[in-house]
């Protein structure tokens, strides 16, 4: 298995693969191509930034029956899809910062699927050749204002609101 992330090192930011306890820099994001530069750091020298820099992240929710029943809500038969705004990916070791304080705020753990190529009209069995990777998601909510709109859009896409990784 194949391991990519962004990394810091004297300020810049980088995309590399870890191999053991290096960093090998690529020349490009990875998922646009493996190329390496030729430069490699101590993993314990630099720091580990945002794995991915998507152009949207879209989010399924009410797609188990206990969730449905915890929420209150009517299934629907078709799990709801939205889109998370990506300013609320937070990099690892970041600090999240709760929009409305008074409000109840859940989190759920998620697994986060990285596309590796633009799909469209893909079909089930043939999904998997678009996928590059997977990392860990951490979904927080304000279950104030979820419960008062139809979608999730906004409760869920606060800055800070979408912990990341810390690795593909």
């Amino acid at each position: 298995m194949r391991t990519f992330g962004g990394f810091r090192w004297g300020g810049n930011l980088f995309y590399g693969e870890v191999l053991g306890d290096e960093v090998h820099a690529l020349i490009r994001p990875y998922w646009l191509g493996i190329e390496r530069t030729g430069e490699v750091r101590k993993l314990a020298e630099v720091d580990i930034d945002l794995p991915v820099a998507p152009s949207k992240l879209i989010a399924v929710g009410l797609n188990y029956a206990e969730h449905i029943a915890e929420m209150k809500r009517t299934p629907l038969g078709t799990p709801l899809i939205w889109f998370k705004a990506p300013s609320s990916l937070l990099r690892p070791n970041g600090t999240i910062e709760i929009a409305f304080p008074e409000h109840q705020t859940d989190f759920e753990v998620e697994l986060a699927v990285v596309m590796g190529r633009t799909a469209k009209d893909v079909s089930a069995g043939a999904a998997l050749a678009y996928v590059f990777g997977y990392t860990i998601g951490l979904d927080i909510s304000d279950r104030d204002l979820q419960k008062t709109e139809k979608q999730f859009g906004r409760c869920t896409s606060f800055d800070t609101y979408a912990p990341i990784g810390p690795l593909v």
